[in-house]
């Protein structure tokens, strides 16, 4: 049997009204922005606790930095002055532990550089990256590291002999 106009249409049980779908839309809004308010919320929640459990402590660093060194210098040979201070929480995008490095190493040609500082930044006790603060002198420009070179003017640094013996 075919449908024709005069057919009457199965009716699906729902009984539209002329607007209802436009009254409703104001409350589904509020609804769906009240749910996205709410795994936002988990979502920040998750991911602050993540990175506090990334925050942990490096015990033994050393030799994580002293081998990142050893590939990150042009010559990792004859460095002088090296010097370290220990891993201290600083609050750089998020809270982190970090330790400021400094030494005088041999750019390509085999000269010696100058003493320059770093900041040497660890995440779940382990080395993650080395961030070039420049060399140590008083006022060594403004920026965005002005605040790490500060930090690292005033860190208490302990000999590193151990960078000093690097070898290739």
């Amino acid at each position: 049997m075919m449908l024709n106009e005069s057919t009457p249409a199965r009716s699906t049980g729902i009984k539209r009204f002329p607007g209802a779908m436009l009254r409703s839309f104001p409350a589904l809004m509020l609804i769906a922005v009240a749910a996205a308010g709410c795994a936002n919320r988990y979502e920040l929640e998750y991911e602050r606790k993540l990175i506090e459990s990334q925050n942990v402590k490096p015990e033994n660093f050393k030799p994580d930095l002293l081998a990142f060194l050893r590939t990150y210098l042009n010559n990792p040979e004859g460095v002088r002055d090296a010097a370290l201070s220990e891993p201290q929480k600083l609050m750089l995008d998020t809270e982190r532990y970090a330790a400021c490095l400094r030494y005088n190493s041999k750019n390509s040609a085999g000269r010696y550089t100058g003493l320059n500082n770093h900041l040497a930044v660890f995440i779940s006790g382990k080395f993650d990256q080395l961030v070039e603060l420049g060399p140590v002198t008083r006022g060594a420009g403004e920026g965005a590291l002005q605040p790490l070179r500060e930090y690292c003017n005033k860190a208490s640094y302990q000999p590193f002999p151990e960078l000093q013996q690097l070898r290739r």
